[in-house]
This record gives structure tokens, C-alpha cells and sequence, in this order.
């Protein structure tokens, strides 16, 4: 499974609770790790917190099957002593048009990937940087496969 880390991967879909596509997730290589990439349209305007879960597995309508949040250590969410999990992510501004995208380097790709692999989950709400396990980010919304479960 290595080779997809160093080699980035090609667009992927986020479904929303309906199962319909709306949005890609892309990786690509960086200098210090890799640079997961996301966009996504159909979303309610604001902020939604963001994080790799430590699943590869999308199932809707609640994305349960992607799992817990990321964290090869047992780290705690967010900005938490002994913080931030692997999978925490800046919380995702969506304009009036319902439209998002943002970036994130991954430095820590390389190690520590799960064999049932990672999912974005994008939720409902505000990521609080601060509650645990998942900064009172509310329900999950939209989730995009990055890396599929090892075969």
C-alpha cells in the first residue's frame, strides 16, 4: 500500500447522506507528506468540521462505518493536551452558494495508515477544537474514501 502514499491518488467521491456524489477528494504528493485535497457543492453555508476517519468506508445515510477519527497514538481531539488527532482538520468555511474546498498536508501519511483505511468526513457543525472525541462537529453529512480497506 505504500506506493499510494508516495504517488498521491486520483479523485474520489463525497456522497452526501443520500448517497449522491457531491464533491471529489484527491491526494498528491508534497515535500513534507501528502496534500489531501477536497471540494464539495449542495452544503448549508457556514462552517463544518472536517477529519479523517480511521475507516475506508462511506456506507450512508450516517457514514458510521467510517469509524472514529484518526489517531495513530491515541492522541485527543484537537487543541486538547496530548492533541491533535492525525485526522483533525481546519474547520471547512462553505459559502452562500453551498460550495467548499480546502486543502491539508499530511506529514504523518507514511506510518500508521489502518488496514480498513481512511475516510474525510465532513460534519454538520463547527468543530470546537476543544470536545472530545470530535469537537462537538455534530453528525456527518458527506464522505469521501481516500484510502480503501487493504484487500
Amino acid at each position: 500500500m505504500t506506493a499510494i502514499f508516495t504517488q498521491g491518488f486520483a479523485a474520489r467521491p463525497i456522497v452526501d447522506r443520500a448517497g449522491k456524489k457531491i464533491g471529489t477528494v484527491t491526494g498528491r504528493p508534497g515535500e513534507k507528506g501528502l496534500i489531501v485535497a477536497f471540494e464539495a457543492s449542495g452544503l448549508i453555508s457556514g462552517q463544518h468540521g472536517v477529519h479523517l476517519h480511521s475507516a475506508g468506508r462511506c456506507d450512508p445515510p450516517d457514514f458510521a462505518s467510517s469509524g472514529p477519527d484518526w489517531s495513530t497514538d491515541g492522541q485527543k481531539h484537537g487543541m486538547a493536551p496530548g492533541g491533535p488527532h492525525d485526522g483533525d482538520w481546519d474547520n471547512l468555511e462553505v459559502a452562500a452558494d453551498g460550495h467548499g474546498s480546502t486543502d491539508r498536508m499530511i506529514g504523518r501519511w507514511h506510518h500508521k495508515i489502518p488496514e480498513s483505511g481512511l475516510s474525510l468526513v465532513i460534519h454538520a457543525d463547527k468543530d470546537d477544537e476543544t470536545t472530545q472525541p470530535d469537537g462537538a462537529s455534530g453528525e456527518r453529512i458527506a464522505c469521501g474514501v481516500v484510502i480503501p480497506p487493504a484487500a
